[in-house]
């Protein structure tokens, strides 16, 4: 799968996340597990990139739009959309097909210090499936799952843990990794690195043939290099890299969700088109025929 094989290279499966301090407080989750969800724009002075709260919040909910139709982060949301990995659930699309839900569910049981929770009677499917996977096997499987997707989100909408451990894990595997890659090729706006974070929430952060890394190693070799990415034309060559991978992925399990998910890269030229570059409120796109908004 696109996603798990960055987490194998970044030796976190079988546990390597798993065992680090929960994030800290009683805070509402929110953008990145740091902002609450929901508050006003608050831009710090001088800071134009996904660093300032209140941009990042504004790069979530159009990432959000792509994934679930709402600008809202949909912690609560759990379901099979048939696209080969399994259960779908909470804010960055966790699948148990993928590993990550698995992370999610064990650092939300870890943070309950051993009190049992709406999601313990699914850890033992939930391995399985991995080990499953992990041998080769059918990332789609929801055996031992029965039930699950009611379960989430019973815990997301009663016990404030299980969405702190989506916002830990969220920013453990897709947003910390991101932006790595930003400042590695010089990314400095909010909407460049918007292009990236939604590329890692949907293709992974791994070196597999549609992942964020080699994606970002073909644009830099079809543009020539990386210099000035923001502004020089390499943003507009990536996402038409992107949308490549898209069209024509090499794991045949995602191919026909992934290209229904084109108008990502749409929505996402157009912003640059509009030269959106520091994702200021109000914000105004449309993905799919939908139109979305971000107020100031």
């Amino acid at each position: 799968m696109n996603r798990r094989s960055f987490l194998v290279l970044g030796g976190l499966v079988g546990g390597g996340l798993v065992g680090g301090a929960v994030l800290a407080g009683c805070q509402q989750p929110g953008a990145a597990g740091g902002a609450p969800a929901g508050s006003a724009s608050s831009d710090v002075p001088g800071v134009t990139d996904l660093a300032d709260p209140g941009r990042l919040r504004t790069a979530e909910a159009v990432i959000s739009s792509f994934e679930n139709s709402s600008t809202e982060l949909p912690y609560a949301s759990a379901q099979d959309i048939g696209d080969g990995r399994g259960i779908t659930a909470g804010r960055a699309g966790f699948t148990s097909g993928t590993h990550d839900l698995l992370l999610v569910v064990r650092r939300y049981e870890e943070s309950a210090g051993g009190e049992r929770t709406p999601l313990t009677g699914y850890l033992p499917a939930l391995i399985a499936i991995d080990a499953a996977v992990t041998a080769g096997g059918d990332g789609g499987d929801t055996t031992g799952l029965e039930g699950f997707p009611a379960a989430w989100r019973q815990a997301s909408q009663t016990d404030p843990r299980l969405n702190r451990a989506q916002d830990d894990v969220y920013r453990r595997l897709y947003f910390d990794p991101a932006m790595a890659q930003a400042r590695r090729i010089g990314m400095t706006s909010a909407l460049g690195q918007l292009v990236l974070l939604d590329s890692a929430v949907q293709h992974g952060t791994g070196t597999d043939p549609d992942g964020l890394a080699t994606m970002i190693d073909e644009t830099t070799e079809a543009h020539g290099g990386v210099e000035q990415p923001d502004r020089s034309g390499w943003l507009e060559e990536f996402l038409e890299v992107r949308r490549a991978h898209l069209l024509d992925p090499a794991d045949a399990e995602t191919a026909e969700v992934w290209r229904r998910s084109v108008p990502r890269v749409d929505t996402l030229e157009t912003l640059l088109d509009e030269e959106r570059f520091d994702l200021a409120t109000p914000l105004d796109w449309t993905f799919a025929g939908q139109a979305f908004h971000v107020a100031g």
